[in-house]
């Protein structure tokens, strides 16, 4: 049986900043604003078993948690089969990146040690309705670099190529789009949580939304 396919980003779990940083857009079912970082911890959780189920698959989009143990320690009560396209602000960033093979392999065991099924830098799946699809944590780079603030420098060569891909399906801008095109690029879907209710999302919800943008 081929399990139900979920896409989210940017939990950022344990990160109170994230908070301050995202105050407009980060709520509760209420629309309130969460009191403390364990608070919010507690409502993503709720939040994504409310729609996952265990046999489901899950890509995490990267920034999921910037602290290993608290990693370790959040990931048993997700429910779903959990595959991480990482993120800057996971802790395996630095050694996913790094050009020595060790340092790569060590990334990949400790992902694996923490719960994840796989981890990627990026990842390419069909998507039936859509056709080729790329996941990354970070978008594409646009065409004018003018476009990009002064703190989005960083990690440039880290933004995902583009192929042959129909779509984007990344995380890291938080709530700036949901959805979004430079000319000549395919489109990009932002899966980030401030933009879904703090929940995953669906694979027949992006295929409708694809589909709609044609």
């Amino acid at each position: 049986m081929i399990p139900n396919r979920f896409f989210t980003s940017d939990q950022h779990f344990g990160h109170a900043n994230i908070l301050k940083y995202e105050e407009a857009s980060r709520r509760n079912q209420h629309g309130c604003q969460f009191s403390s970082v364990e608070e919010m911890d507690d409502y993503l959780v709720d939040q994504w078993n409310a729609v996952v189920t265990p046999d489901d698959l899950v890509y995490c989009l990267g920034d999921f948690c910037y602290n290993y143990q608290q990693m370790c320690d959040v990931l048993p009560f997700l429910n779903g089969i959990k595959i991480l396209i990482v993120g800057n602000h996971d802790p395996f960033f630095k050694k996913l990146i790094d050009s020595d093979p060790r340092s790569k392999l060590d990334a990949h065991k400790l992902a694996r040690q923490a719960g994840f099924a796989e981890m990627h830098l990026h990842l390419e799946i069909d998507m039936p309705g859509i056709g080729l699809v790329r996941l990354a944590h970070f978008p594409y780079l646009p065409p004018n670099m003018d476009e990009l603030p002064a703190v989005e420098l960083r990690y440039l060569e880290n933004r995902p190529p583009c192929r042959k891909e129909k779509l984007l399906i990344h995380g890291h801008v938080h709530s700036q789009w949901l959805e979004h095109k430079y000319p000549g690029l395919p489109r990009m879907f932002n899966v980030g949580v401030e933009m879904w209710g703090m929940q995953p999302v669906g694979e027949a919800e992006i295929v409708e939304r694809f589909r709609g943008a044609l």
